[in-house]
């Protein structure tokens, strides 16, 4: 490597420096009519800009290097013919890099602004770093306050950032590990379907399996070539199924059928073909590891099996077998650390179907949830597993153990007020005793700790959205069924007497008798409950995006964690 000094550096922006935002006509079939902009020729012919076209209800966002080239090629092509006006953004210090990323903040957060449906496609939004990303990244926020002023666009970042829209959107950035993980799903699409073989994407909660599963679906539903392909997103979660169904009900191309339960695999409206040998060209499994096999179903164990057979499976098939019975490629998004009961696929059953292909995975190693990055999620996992690992604090990430329950409370109604979803999640260690089937008072708690009486959720139907529309929702405590599979803005875990730390033995384990899902822990013998219980507070550790806040309710567990975790003591009484 050979060092070259240079004698000047380049120049940070300028906080003086102000965007410009030049609206003029669209005209379709005509050349851009320079005279009805305020920018100057120059500008207009030879400058990086982000532009916006836009009709009362669409729009299209891209960036040049050159306006008036780029806006008459938009002007003779067909697909642009109905948009009314062309907005400019220029500013003195944009270069290629900056323009760019403005291109994929832009589609971001107009997609889940709601102001227009957007016409693009996502392929090559790609996460990238340059000089200075994050003064722009400042600066891109004065922009967005004067898009607002102009109805360009209705909500605020924050309020944006916060929805389930923008979480789930087709339109994000891919980060370097994502893009490599999308390449190789790719190669897999064009070396041919009928040579396809099972793909298996492994990830920890928050390296983005969900949004990779749902930009690879934009990218072929928009390129031609794929575009007539009985292609699918499979989500096993129920109420996360109803969550992209409506995150992605405003995205050019998609359709609720886009995303579906595996039992709807038998559905001919779905594609599906007794006469087929496969129904389906490429499935792609979100949280594969809630899949299920046939044990501990319930009252599902009837329609489980209506499924295998039609699907000419021996009986003991699980719903991987459906997928691969019936997909061409199918693509498994999933984590072994997620599996929390007895019926969800487990890796014995999991190489089984898999076999191999199950030692190669696609690996996502950027987190991209938790602020406090991978190093969280592996303290978290080494605490709950009891490894001792050496005490650490995250300075960006707001990491709490609670002595006190009522400031535990407090401190969550504090984070309520600023942040939408911000909710308590706590393991099935209490009794759902106000289940409104059974109980008719409503002054029936489940949780009461310290005189304090919690509700569980009444509902798993896509709670914790629910909850950012309804406070008394957000205001219940959310179970594992409620939550996995969301981002929060702040989680605050409530760890019950379902988990203990037993001081002699320094080990942490499942307590079956303070365990109440009733699925959840028939035929588990006490080594696989206690991988379960430890899954289940794993993840709801690991949802939390700013920050998590703990409470536990057995005080040897208490003080094991916090030998770990940052405390907040019991305030001392007024005098």
């Amino acid at each position: 490597m050979i060092e070259v000094e240079s004698s000047t550096s380049a120049l940070k922006p300028t906080e003086s420096s102000k965007f410009i935002i030049d609206r003029g006509p669209f005209v379709p079939g005509s050349q851009i009519d320079v005279a009805e902009f305020d920018l100057d020729e120059n500008k207009i012919y030879d400058w990086p800009v982000v532009y916006i076209l836009a009709n009362d209800r669409e729009a299209y966002v891209g960036q040049t290097t050159s306006a008036a080239r780029r806006i008459n090629q938009h002007g003779a092509n067909v697909e642009k013919q109905d948009f009314e006006t062309v907005n400019i953004i220029y500013h003195d210090e944009f270069n290629a890099s900056v323009v760019t990323d403005y291109e994929h903040r832009l589609i971001g957060l107009m997609h889940a602004d709601g102001r227009y449906r957007l016409t693009n496609k996502n392929d090559g939004m790609t996460e990238s770093s340059y000089f200075s990303k994050a003064e722009y990244g400042a600066m891109f926020e004065d922009l967005w306050d004067e898009m607002r002023s102009m109805e360009l666009a209705s909500r605020s970042i924050a309020d944006i950032e916060e929805s389930e829209v923008f979480k789930y959107s087709p339109y994000k950035s891919l980060t370097v590990d994502q893009k490599v993980g999308l390449d190789a799903i790719l190669s897999a699409i064009r070396s041919g379907l009928e040579q396809g073989k099972p793909i298996v994407v492994e990830g920890m909660p928050g390296t983005g399996k969900t949004v990779l599963a749902i930009y690879l679906m934009k990218m072929l539903k928009d390129d031609p070539q794929y575009r007539d392909l009985n292609i699918r997103i499979v989500e096993p979660v129920t109420s996360l199924r109803e969550t992209l169904r409506k995150s992605l009900k405003g995205v050019d191309g998609f359709g609720r059928r886009d995303v579906i339960a595996p039992t709807d695999l038998v559905k001919p409206e779905m594609g599906y073909s007794p006469e087929k040998d496969k129904s389906f060209d490429i499935v792609l499994v979100d949280e594969a590891h809630k899949l299920k096999k046939r044990t501990n179903l319930g009252t599902q164990f009837g329609n489980y099996d209506r499924v295998t057979e039609e699907l000419g499976l021996q009986k003991g098939s699980t719903q991987m077998d459906w997928i691969i019975s019936q997909a061409k490629l199918p693509v498994f998004f999933y984590d072994p650390l997620q599996s929390i009961g007895p019926s969800c696929l487990g890796m014995e059953a999991m190489r089984l179907a898999l076999g191999a292909r199950l030692d190669d995975p696609i690996r996502l190693e950027t987190q991209m949830r938790v602020k406090a990055g991978r190093s969280y999620l592996e303290y978290i996992r080494a605490i709950l597993d009891a490894k001792n690992p050496n005490p650490k604090t995250f300075d960006t990430y707001d990491l709490v153990l609670h002595e006190d329950f009522s400031e535990f409370v407090e401190s969550f109604e504090q984070d309520y007020e600023r942040n939408d979803l911000c909710r308590m999640v706590a393991g099935y260690a209490w009794e759902w005793v106000s289940n409104p089937k059974r109980c008719k008072d409503p002054k029936v708690c489940d949780i009461v700790i310290d005189g304090i009486g919690l509700k569980w959720n009444r509902t798993y139907d896509n709670w914790v959205v629910k909850g950012a529309e309804d406070p008394t929702i957000a205001h219940e405590v959310g179970c594992i069924h409620s939550t996995q599979g969301y981002d929060l803005s702040y989680a605050y875990v409530i760890i019950g007497d379902d988990l203990v730390f037993d001081s002699d033995a320094e080990t942490i384990t499942a307590d079956k008798s303070h365990y109440f899902d009733r699925n959840g822990k028939a035929k588990a013998g006490q080594e696989e409950l206690n991988q379960y219980i430890k899954n289940i507070y794993y993840v709801l550790l690991t949802r939390g995006i700013f920050g998590t806040h703990i409470y536990a309710a057995n005080p040897a567990m208490r003080e094991y964690l916090s030998k770990y975790l940052p405390l907040r003591p019991t305030p001392t009484p007024r005098p």
